[in-house]
């Protein structure tokens, strides 16, 4: 049987949604057991596997980094730092590993929306990060972080690091790969809220959805990832520190 690559995407991302949600059905260790499988399972496919297109190659080797920042953050110690310090180690772990395969793979700044266009898109998504700053903390009410510059330097950079993966390199592989604008928001934004799964029947799993589908298709229809990555900034700001803070 000759399996399309759009059904070994699929199959690659029901894996990894399998992967994470036996974090939180099963055990940690469990979970980084699964990720080290479908690293290694994609690895064998875009090495071995002949008959794939170089684009969807490309697509198999960016998404490595879905598994590789789980196994990096689930083996981070939490209870020997503090909540801060793991999210910028975490953050400048993958970050750097990130920005290794894009000189790799010799991706230009443009091709993962390292550019600004169509400056009114960008400008309403910037606004609408306020307002989705604000339904987030309605929704899970969180605690405030307890350091305030650098927790903002560091929602910032978290913010810049997943608009980067997710919609700068996963998204727009997907879509020139398979040629679906669709195809790839959906799927993408599907692995992203794989990343909330522990809010599982709650409104926040909907929320995150909803506006990874919204970034998603900012970026398809400006080609840049500069608003969201500001609006997604915006969130994490108003959600962990301005509206707790005031509240």
């Amino acid at each position: 049987m000759n399996t399309k690559p759009i059904h070994y995407l699929i199959i690659t991302s029901i894996l990894l949604v399998f992967s994470e949600a036996l974090i939180h059905f099963s055990s940690v260790k469990t979970g980084i057991i699964a990720y080290i499988t479908v690293l290694i399972l994609l690895t064998i496919l875009f090495t071995l596997k002949k008959n794939i297109p170089e684009e969807y190659t490309r697509v198999f080797q960016i998404i490595t980094l879905i598994p590789l920042y789980r196994i990096i953050t689930l083996s981070i110690p939490t209870e020997l730092i503090t909540y801060e310090g793991y999210l910028i180690s975490t953050t400048i772990a993958i970050l750097a590993g990130s920005l290794v395969l894009v000189h790799h793979l010799k991706i230009p700044f443009a091709d993962i929306g390292l550019i600004l266009k169509d400056p009114k898109l960008q400008i309403l998504c910037i606004v609408a990060g306020g307002v989705i700053g604000y339904l987030e903390w309605k929704i899970i009410n969180p605690q405030q972080l307890e350091l305030l510059i650098p927790g903002v330097l560091i929602l910032t950079l978290c913010a810049f690091t997943d608009e980067l993966i997710f919609r700068g390199l996963i998204q727009q592989s997907i879509e020139k790969a398979q040629g679906s604008s669709f195809i790839a928001i959906f799927l993408t934004s599907i692995l992203y809220t794989t990343f909330f799964i522990s809010f599982l029947f709650s409104l926040e799993l909907l929320l995150v959805f909803l506006v990874s589908v919204f970034y998603g298709y900012i970026v398809s229809k400006s080609k840049s990832i500069i608003g969201v990555s500001i609006s997604h900034a915006l969130v994490n700001i108003c959600c962990l520190v301005v509206i707790p803070y005031f509240s």
